[in-house]
């Protein structure tokens, strides 16, 4: 039994020895052929930046009788990190050199590999080169099973471009994969102004989350000519929509949105509402102030933020509008006329009139300190006061609310 014991532990510990030895000489051949491929590599770098400097077009026979490994794979790599800040000449000349050594036939073939790693690998490769023939290939690879290289498929026709490329990726907005979505509403960002009319082109065949996608895009690179689509969203039964096509419609700034956009303040909902009258602030239309003036009553917040947001932007004439809401039954417009107010500056540069030496100025003024004396509770008043940056102007409210604070104690 001993024996059996002993002849075990001697198996075990020649098997860790083995181990240990085998990890070592793996590790030193490692290092052995990373410094070989270093070497080889500055000599290709020399041979390709010597080829690239000549202006020859034909792939001279030093790159063409390269040994297959280390030197023609190390220089595929290098002409792959050269083409992505590559000029156009360049470009050309390193890609026939990758047709020619048959690496572009090798990643298209790597695209049906079983392999994800492979087929990834191939597919951010395909993107660098760009080359048409690639097209159809990379098509078929957004339908991959793995995510990853679904997408970097997409990035690839991405770089590739085209109306068959462009096809493909709008084709892709209906999966139901939200992150993937945004992402190849990024892509399709980048490809030019053709974009959003095939979006509008494709828009019906598309699942709900694409739409909303899609307007979103199309506002972010489309111009006035979108106004008649997003105009028609505006009446489409999904909220959502109505308020992406509103939010859309601010953004591109055509005058032509002002009508629906005011009709839209009164929408039975509120995220549309919202974006409704953010867009009025965004096209500045100084003639929606009385609508503007009605949505600072509004009980969602954000309808109430963005209507004062927009009167704040509307200049003179918004903000004099927030002043006189400090004085409005409605606690909310009270509320959020002062918040906003504050936020610009507004009520600070008003509050700092009571030291003007124009009595119609400093009478506003002295009239913005009653109404905040009335309607706002002593807490909050007392910060407004505290916070003003200016000592003499801090003084100047503490005196001008003096009157007003007697009376209310008589009374």
């Amino acid at each position: 039994m001993r024996t059996i014991v002993a002849t075990a532990i001697l198996v075990l510990i020649a098997l860790l020895a083995s181990l240990i030895v085998y990890i070592i000489l793996r590790r030193a051949w490692a290092l052995v052929r990373a410094g070989i491929e270093r070497r080889r590599l500055r000599g290709l770098e020399v041979r390709l930046d010597d080829w690239l400097a000549s202006g020859v077009e034909p792939i001279p026979e030093t790159l063409t009788s390269l040994l297959p490994y280390p030197d023609r794979f190390l220089f595929s790599r290098l002409c792959v990190a050269r083409l992505r800040d590559a000029d156009d000449v360049s470009r050309v000349h390193m890609i026939s050199w990758l047709d020619s050594a048959r690496y572009i036939d090798r990643w298209i073939a790597q695209l049906s590999s079983r392999s994800a790693w492979r087929r990834a690998h191939a597919a951010e490769a395909l993107g660098i080169v760009r080359i048409e023939r690639s097209l159809e290939p990379l098509i078929a690879t957004l339908k991959d099973p793995v995510f990853d290289v679904r997408m970097r498929a997409a990035r690839a026709l991405g770089a590739v471009g085209g109306r068959r490329a462009r096809a493909a990726l709008i084709g892709t907005l209906t999966e139901e994969n939200r992150w993937s979505v945004i992402r190849i509403a990024d892509l399709l960002s980048e490809m030019g102004r053709e974009v959003p009319g095939e979006l509008i082109e494709a828009y019906r065949t598309m699942s709900r989350a694409a739409r909303l996608a899609s307007i979103e895009l199309i506002a972010q690179i489309g111009d006035s000519g979108v106004t008649p689509f997003l105009l028609e969203q505006l009446e489409d039964l999904d909220r959502d929509v109505r308020a992406r096509a509103a939010a859309a419609l601010g953004r591109i700034g055509d005058g032509r949105a002002i009508p629906g956009l005011r009709a839209g303040l009164k929408d039975a909902e509120w995220p549309v509402r919202a974006m409704c009258a953010k867009g009025l602030g965004s096209l500045f239309v100084t003639s929606a102030v009385a609508e503007l003036r009605v949505a600072l009553r509004d009980r969602e917040w954000w309808v109430r933020a963005n209507a004062a947001d927009a009167l704040r932007q509307l200049g003179p004439v918004g903000l004099d509008t927030l002043a006189n809401a400090l004085d409005d039954a409605d606690a909310f417009a009270r509320d959020q006329a002062l918040a906003t107010l504050e936020e610009s500056g507004e009520l600070n540069r008003r509050l700092s009139l009571l030291c003007s030496t124009d009595p119609v100025e400093a009478a506003a003024a002295r009239s913005l300190v009653e109404s905040l004396v009335a309607r706002q509770p002593r807490r909050r008043f007392d910060a407004i006061r505290d916070r003003h940056p200016l000592p003499e102007v801090r003084r100047a409210i503490a005196a001008a609310e003096m009157p007003r604070m007697s009376a209310g104690a008589a009374s």
